[in-house]
């Protein structure tokens, strides 16, 4: 089952919850306030480029230090 990230209609809380595919939120219970019906959020995801390695960002510049690429001493 795939984790999706649902905004409450009634209290605007955004939170996780693993549901099966297709699956569009009317079901879904909010853990805050108990409200049926939260909306289904984009997701943001990470990726690796092809070929690359874990050390890579996808812009290609690596880095020794940080697993994702992204600290200051990689650029």
């Amino acid at each position: 089952m795939p984790l999706y990230e649902f905004r409450c209609k009634q209290c605007d809380t955004v939170f996780e919850q693993l549901c099966r595919m297709g699956e569009n939120g009317k079901g879904v219970k909010c853990p805050k306030c108990g409200a049926r019906g939260a909306r289904r959020l984009m997701s943001v995801f990470s990726a690796r480029a092809a070929g690359g390695s874990a050390g890579k960002a996808l812009s290609g510049a690596s880095c020794s230090t940080c697993a994702g690429g992204d600290c200051s001493t990689c650029h």
